[in-house]
């Protein structure tokens, strides 16, 4: 799809994916990482022409997830792509290119649903501590951030200026804005 100054949205095209996708974040101009759902291959490439490959030199745990159980995000300038675990109460940290990885587990972060970053900072919704925790690429914790609400799904925007944060409690649909300000 493609945003016009107006805000309007038109299709560009319909592509069909071999394994169902839970989230998407760009790679480069013209591929997106997406998270599976039910696929050994927790996160794959997909580009604009439809061609899916697998991200090299990445081994990732041998099992599947269902929906809402793993999220994805990709942060270019750090080359790390965030991977959270519900059930684990982790978040795998792969830095592309080399292949390595990081596992953070701390007590503060439990239940983790969704991840985003930005200017080489990890932000995880902590469902279980209603909390956002912000770590570095490296996995260091660097503070946690009292939400008010159940955090589920979280966005920074590109200049890392504001982060939404919305919940997924029945009955109670939140969305709320925060401005970032980096120490």
């Amino acid at each position: 799809m493609s945003v016009d100054g107006n805000s309007s949205i038109t299709l560009m095209k319909t592509l069909q994916t071999s394994t169902e996708v839970y989230s998407i974040c760009p790679y480069d101009v013209n591929r997106f990482i997406v998270g599976t759902v039910g696929d050994r291959r927790h996160a794959r490439i997909i580009g604009l022409n439809g061609q899916e490959s697998d991200i090299q030199a990445l081994t990732f745990p041998d099992k599947t997830y269902g929906a809402g159980y793993c999220h994805c995000t990709y942060l270019p300038s750090d080359g790390v792509l965030a991977v959270t675990d519900w059930n684990e109460h982790t978040v795998q940290l792969y830095q592309i290119g080399p292949g390595t990885s990081r596992t953070v587990k701390d007590d503060r972060i439990h239940l983790p649903a969704g991840v985003c970053g930005t200017q080489g900072r990890v932000f995880v919704a902590s469902r279980g501590t209603d909390r956002v925790v912000e770590m570095t690429v490296q996995g260091e914790i660097v503070k946690c951030h009292d939400v008010g609400i159940k955090p589920y799904t979280i966005s920074v925007t590109q200049d890392g200026g504001h982060m939404v944060v919305a919940n997924y409690v029945n009955g109670d649909s939140t969305i709320k804005l925060f401005k970032m300000e980096f120490t």
